[in-house]
């Protein structure tokens, strides 16, 4: 993990990574935007998939840096409520998460490692921690946010992972992942 760490500061100072994480900061934001609020409190996003691919292509710090930048640019442009920095922890630890699990993955175990940084981001932090976050905003209890996120994201992780899953492979083969080492 503090191999990950290192790797990724160093890259955060290539010009190339960061023009590219400004890039999927701006993917990030517009993405935001086109978020679909199925309640007041219970959204579908596809915010994951420039989160997830900074965290593959650039490491942890890179990551977690568009998961911030992201995620304030996009509460301010197109605010659903009043900002709450918690919703931005969530989306810097989801990078972390990507980058822990994607960083410098080739095609062996793709699918394995997607599947897996998916499943943790969506029941660790979508689940457990957004539930929480909502909990307290609202002042409704914690098993009432749990159970609809949990069936949200249970639903949606199969479709999120094969969508994750075909662009980074359209990516490796054309030789995304080499213009950043």
């Amino acid at each position: 993990m503090g191999k990950n760490f290192i790797q990724s500061a160093k890259n955060f100072k290539n010009t190339r990574v960061i023009c590219a994480s400004a890039i999927m900061t701006a993917m990030y934001v517009a993405l935001y935007a086109l978020k679909l609020q199925l309640t007041p409190q219970l959204r579908i996003s596809f915010t994951f998939i420039p989160l997830a691919l900074s965290g593959w292509l650039f490491g942890a710090v890179p990551a977690m840096a568009v998961g911030l930048c992201g995620d304030v640019i996009g509460s301010l442009l197109f605010p659903s409520g009043a900002y709450f920095p918690g919703f931005t922890l969530t989306s810097v630890l989801s990078g972390l998460i990507y980058a822990l699990c994607l960083y410098g993955c080739v095609e062996k175990k793709m699918l394995i490692r997607v599947s897996c940084a998916k499943l943790s981001v969506n029941m660790l932090l979508n689940v457990l921690m957004n539930a929480y976050w909502l909990s307290v905003i609202t002042g409704k209890g914690y098993l009432v946010y749990l159970s609809s996120h949990f069936i949200k994201n249970i639903l949606a992780l199969p479709i999120e992972i094969l969508l994750l899953f075909i662009i980074m492979k359209f990516l490796l083969r054309h030789g995304v992942e080499k213009m950043y080492k």
